[in-house]
């Protein structure tokens, strides 16, 4: 009797000792809920600027602001996603440690929900630079339009370097949290062997039809309705985003 129960202690403590060798702890996930619920406070933010702001109103705003639109609410959503992801791989016992699947896919949905808070950062900060390069274009009498032009060229010789250096600096964080930090998530989760496929396919499931949405919404933002337009070739720069903010 007492070799059984010697015998079943030391089964729960190698199963304890596997699941702390392959578990993650409890603070790395809590350090990514709290920068989700960050991204819910920024997203938060950016929607009621945008709803806020003055100019045009009814169908003309929407359409001014769809792709930030359509970043912030999938950001929303891909955000509620992580947090239920990272609540789900709490494994329910004393140790309390996260399982590496649910964990590993909540980290990658944290990475892609930061990813659309910068598209839709980014894509405000180019729609106000072009309302104020539009209010400042030269009209009117002619002294009227030397002073316009006067200014214009200040913006342009303030602005155009600048711009440039914001674009990049955004662009290069886009690519680190849309490629590097998922791929390195997946390099270094505790999740072995050739099953890592399932990370991949999660992923290209979520970014596919996302993209979609971008192009569409680029499409009806930019392109003017009579302006025929080839789909897949918007469609593949969204893969490359960045380089439609230097259009």
């Amino acid at each position: 009797m007492k070799k059984g129960v010697e015998g079943q202690v030391g089964i729960r403590r190698a199963t304890l000792e596997s699941n702390t060798g392959t578990g993650i702890a409890l603070n790395i996930t809590r350090t990514r809920v709290t920068v989700l619920v960050f991204n819910l406070t920024i997203i938060s933010l950016l929607l009621s600027m945008i709803v806020a702001r003055g100019g045009t109103t009814g169908e003309q705003h929407v359409i001014a602001h769809l792709t930030s639109y359509a970043a912030l609410f999938v950001g929303f959503c891909l955000t509620l996603l992580g947090i239920f992801w990272l609540l789900f791989s709490q494994n329910l016992d004393a140790q309390g440690l996260s399982l590496p699947w649910p964990f590993t896919l909540g980290s990658i949905t944290t990475f892609l929900a930061l990813s659309q808070t910068v598209t839709a950062f980014m894509h405000e900060y180019l729609v106000e630079f072009e309302s104020v390069v539009a209010a400042m274009r030269p009209i009117g009498a002619d002294q009227t339009q030397g002073l316009a032009r006067l200014d214009v060229l200040k913006l342009d010789a303030l602005g155009h370097t600048p711009l440039f250096i914001l674009l990049v600096m955004g662009g290069a964080i886009w690519f680190l949290i849309t490629y590097m930090a998922p791929l390195s998530t997946v390099i270094r989760s505790p999740v072995r062997g050739g099953r890592r496929w399932v990370f991949a396919a999660y992923y290209f499931a979520i970014q596919v039809p996302l993209y979609w949405v971008y192009a569409s919404a680029w499409r009806l933002q930019y392109v003017s309705a009579d302006q025929p337009t080839d789909m897949l070739s918007l469609f593949g720069l969204q893969f490359v985003q960045p380089l439609l903010w230097f259009r």
